[in-house]
């Protein structure tokens, strides 16, 4: 793996994190998933 991949992953990785420290409920993390999906 070189490093724009992993510099990539771990960007990915700290917005989940994130998004899961912002969400109290899994289904309220479920919803925000599904709507950052719907979006692409």
């Amino acid at each position: 793996m070189d490093e724009k991949n992993l510099a990539s992953d771990k960007h990915l990785l700290r917005a989940i994190l994130e998004l899961i420290a912002k969400c109290e409920t899994l289904e309220e993390l479920r919803e925000s998933v599904a709507r950052i999906l719907k979006d692409e």
